[in-house]
């Protein structure tokens, strides 16, 4: 089994493009101080199920070393072809492609009030021709000629920890996605998602840098014990236990930009903390990826 002081800081796992202007001078990846199950219950409204995993305060920004762990400083053209399961990227959609559902949104006030509950955009004449401009620019960033499944457009209040709920309940924490119920061993093949942030500030997605097999060998499981963990459902949880200053990762997404991630193989998720408006994305599950320039 590896060491356990070895999972202190970030190791070699998924790793970072940004397939966009970046200003190095402003910070647009931190480090959590690990990770915890002590969670202070805010409100009514915000429970989380038994058990969840959050991440631990005060975030920092990553050391020159944990920075080129995450490959955060590599470009696309040094690397072969894009790696389904193994990457996270960060791309921008161009204002025109997004202004007509943003125009829509701000219709409905969905994009600068807090409410109780959001009315449906969906119901809007100009909905499907909005709609259809993204969907024909996301091509962009398919590979493969399968269709992408639209999983919808996702309104959430700004200041959560985290985001994602499970029946409308409970908040889940860190969790991972079982979209394709792949086996361990093919997670790294299940389909990634894009997710475009249509909100007025910046969001943070935020994610444990490690695929689920480095997962399973760093709790010291033989190949024998991989069918005791068919499809790796707890993989994530027994590292996050085993591991709990393990950092996780938080990501900057601001306005117009997407990321590409692969949620089927990574802990994951997203946060809206510091938000003063409502956190909105539009997402699509399937074989997405940034494109290599040619050499």
């Amino acid at each position: 089994m590896l060491a356990e002081s070895k999972f202190t800081c970030i190791q070699e796992g998924i790793k970072l493009f940004l397939d966009i202007n970046v200003d190095n001078q402003i910070p647009r990846i931190w480090l959590s101080s690990g990770i915890t199950q002590e969670i202070e219950s805010v409100c009514d409204r915000i429970q989380y199920r038994p058990g969840a995993f959050l991440p631990k305060e005060p975030w920092r920004e990553p050391s020159l070393t944990e920075y080129h762990r995450l490959n955060a400083n590599e470009t696309l053209s040094q690397v072969g072809s894009w790696k389904l399961g193994d990457y996270i990227g960060v791309c921008r959609f161009p204002d025109e492609v997004l202004a007509p559902l943003e125009t829509i949104l701000e219709e409905l006030k969905t994009r600068t009030e807090t409410l109780q509950y959001y009315p449906s955009a969906s119901t809007h004449q100009d909905y499907e021709s909005a709609m259809q401009k993204i969907i024909n620019y996301s091509h962009r960033y398919c590979l493969s000629n399968e269709e992408a499944k639209l999983l919808g457009l996702r309104v959430t209040v700004p200041g959560l920890r985290t985001l994602t709920m499970e029946d409308a309940k409970y908040f889940v924490g860190m969790h991972l996605d079982s979209w394709d119920r792949s086996p361990l061993r093919r997670r790294h093949q299940s389909r990634n998602r894009i997710c475009i942030n249509l909100g007025r500030e910046d969001r943070f997605f935020l994610f444990i840098n490690l695929p689920l097999m480095e997962m399973f060998k760093a709790l010291g499981l033989s190949d024998d014990e991989v069918y005791k963990h068919y499809r790796g459902t707890t993989v994530g949880d027994e590292f996050m236990k085993l591991y709990p200053d393990y950092p996780i990762v938080k990501l900057k997404v601001a306005p117009k930009e997407a990321y590409i991630a692969p949620t089927d193989n990574l802990i994951h998720d997203a946060s809206s903390l510091g938000k003063q408006y409502p956190d909105i994305t539009l997402s699509f599950l399937g074989h997405f990826g940034i494109q290599f320039p040619e050499n």
